[in-house]
């Protein structure tokens, strides 16, 4: 019974491998990149689509881009993407990389069945490159596009050059040839495209044939044109060849991606035992390959155009980057992951062909993949989690600059989020959210059409956080950040709370105002709060607006108390006003602050009452309503009714 099951899945598998290959490598990018359709515009995508806004098609195709980029395909796409109101825009261009993903696992599918390996070779790829680690950039970013669409070129034209060889058709020869030639204008790196594909051609099949070496030859005199044409564009940055400050660094870089399956491990003896990461990296490599070639001795040409393919993808980024710009961008792997989950795909079923009896070869088979697909699925989800804390800033974020209430004004957003321990030890996991040479004003700009906002970073009220490098904006000290209060219509404050960031409204400063002639409350020697209210949020908090006027600074502190109806201190939330920002000894003569305060109570009691006094060393400044002075000079001003 279990015999004729077995040949039963097998013939299945063989009828319909590549719809079920197909809806795997879906499910798998599915569940690694569900939220990335929900984020907004960010990094480097705010200059570009900005840019973007104000040049036609015509523009893109005829000069540089944003930066001296000269990416016309690419940003053809995202012309066509802001066509779209803002909000579906987002939508759209986040789907593009995903959708592109997908394709490249089935045309992967493709490619290796035709250079020669069988159907489990070719699924096993396409479901190492769907969850591959190093591309959670090039897919959650939209301006990282030009990437998985530059291989998406070279599949195609890898696939059309092996179909016209085996069919005939002269057809699917022009296909080839269109790709190759469209994809430079994808991204710098499409420069390879056509070496990879006469290689894989000339792997696969004789290179007497009059006809393969007639495609060969023209591949190569459209990337030569292709190449010249790009010279000739006005304002071009043309590439460079920092790769040759540092060879050995670079190349370990690639050689990292190379053996990336087992790099997690050496993440650990590099954390853990201190050892050399580039040295393990390179005996890995070494080791890697001679099993490889021991292993390809029946039928080397998988491995030939396996190590052929991740060469040449890597090859571009390796000689035109310092090894310091590509530790920070993983995306850069792309195009030569290609070979390499063709390599570690042809690697698992050798391995598993040398187990005599075919029950151990599937378990063997399926552990090996089994083990290699979880590391990547449990890294993919460690980004997933950093781009969720990061999402829910940049929606608070939008959802203030959708107020009325500008210029808008935010303090400690952060910047960028990474992991400090890392799983890989060359790559750095981490997500940026504005970039140094951009602001948050480009950032409501680019996704909500409104750019009033400013961001800063005051130290006194940072909290650090392991995960965080850096937040958004100059440092102010005491002053600075009252007349930066002063010079915005509502100040927004992160905070750390419950393992996520929370943007939240902290008030601002109307300076060199009257005092209302009927006040709620009257301090000695102190300031007076002319109102004050609460509003239930709907995350269930209570926001206290605390309505203030003074005179002059006081040497002081703010206290706040929330009392229930048994008078028992329930909870407080003492210190100085706006989050913690504005303390009551650098106040102004005639400012108004506005002062919320951020408190939860329990629910299902009522009423509570809020108490408000000043203090000072010599102890509470007395405190008046009415002309009466209250008990224990903590003014009642507002009850909260839960």
């Amino acid at each position: 019974m279990h015999r004729i099951w077995g040949q039963l899945l097998q013939a299945d598998l063989k009828k319909h491998g590549a719809l079920v290959g197909a809806i795997a490598c879906a499910s798998l990018i599915t569940l690694c990149y569900e939220f990335v359709p929900g984020l907004p515009f960010f990094f480097d995508d705010l200059p570009i689509m900005i840019w973007l806004n104000h040049h036609s098609l015509v523009d893109i195709w005829m000069r540089a881009g944003e930066s001296g980029h000269y990416r016309p395909l690419t940003f053809t796409i995202y012309k066509m993407g802001l066509i779209l109101p803002l909000g579906i825009r987002q939508v759209a261009l986040h789907t593009v990389p995903l959708l592109i993903h997908w394709v490249n696992t089935i045309l992967i599918v493709q490619v290796v069945k035709l250079i020669g390996r069988g159907l489990k070779h070719a699924l096993l790829a396409a479901l190492l490159f769907s969850v591959h680690p190093f591309l959670f950039l090039a897919l959650s970013w939209v301006t990282a596009l030009p990437h998985p669409l530059v291989t998406m070129s070279t599949l195609l034209a890898v696939y059309a050059a092996l179909r016209a060889r085996e069919s005939g058709a002269f057809y699917w020869w022009l296909v080839s040839l269109s790709a190759i030639t469209l994809a430079p204008f994808a991204h710098e790196s499409g420069y390879a495209c056509g070496l990879i594909t006469g290689g894989i051609l000339s792997f696969r099949y004789s290179l007497r044939n009059r006809e393969l070496r007639t495609f060969i030859v023209g591949s190569v005199l459209i990337n030569l044109l292709t190449l010249l044409l790009r010279l000739r564009i006005p304002g071009v940055k043309q590439p460079g060849w920092l790769g040759g400050y540092s060879p050995v660094e670079n190349t370990t870089y690639f050689l990292h991606g190379l053996i990336y399956p087992i790099a997690p491990v050496i993440g650990i003896l590099v954390r853990q035992q201190g050892w050399h990461d580039f040295t393990l990296i390179d005996i890995a490599a070494f080791l890697l390959l001679s099993l490889l070639i021991q292993l390809a001795r029946r039928n080397g040409r998988w491995l030939a155009s396996g190590i052929w393919w991740w060469f040449w993808g890597a090859i571009p980024a390796a000689t035109s980057f310092r090894f310091g710009y590509l530790f920070i961008s993983p995306r850069l792997h792309t195009l030569s992951s290609v070979g390499a989950v063709m390599l570690w795909a042809g690697l698992i079923v050798e391995l598993s062909e040398l187990i005599p009896k075919a029950r151990k070869r599937h378990i063997i088979l399926g552990l090996l993949t089994a083990v290699i697909l979880a590391q990547n699925i449990s890294f993919l989800h460690r980004q997933r989690a950093l781009f969720i804390s990061l999402e829910r800033v940049y929606q608070q974020v939008l959802h203030a600059a959708s107020e009325a209430n500008v210029p808008l004004g935010f303090v400690n957003v952060p910047a960028w989020l990474a992991y400090r321990e890392r799983v890989y030890t060359l790559i750095t996991e981490g997500v940026e959210f504005v970039p140094p040479y951009s602001d948050i004003s480009k950032f409501v700009l680019a996704n909500a059409g409104q750019q009033a906002v400013d961001g800063v970073m005051f130290t006194p009220a940072l909290h650090d956080i392991d995960w965080v490098f850096g937040f958004r904006g100059p440092g102010l000290d005491w002053g600075e950040m009252r007349q930066f209060a002063a010079d915005h219509r509502m100040i927004w404050q992160t905070i750390y709370e419950g393992g996520r960031f929370v943007l939240q409204p902290v008030g601002f400063i109307i300076p060199n105002t009257s005092p209302v002639a009927d006040p709620l409350v009257r301090y000695e020697s102190g300031p007076i709060i002319e109102a004050a209210s609460a509003e239930q949020t709907k995350d269930g908090k209570w926001i206290v607006t605390l309505i203030w006027w003074t005179s002059g600074p006081v040497d002081g502190d703010i206290f706040v108390h929330v009392h229930d109806a048994d008078g028992r201190l329930v909870t407080q939330a003492d210190g100085p006003a706006l989050g913690g920002m504005v303390p009551i000894w650098i106040w102004q003569s005639g400012d108004r602050l506005y002062d919320m305060r951020h408190i939860v109570v329990p629910t299902g009691q009522s009423p509570y009452t809020v108490h408000v006094g000043v203090y000072n060393s010599e102890g509470r400044l007395p405190a008046f309503i009415n002309g009466t002075r209250v008990p224990d000079d903590a003014a009642p001003v507002v009850t909260i009714e839960p």
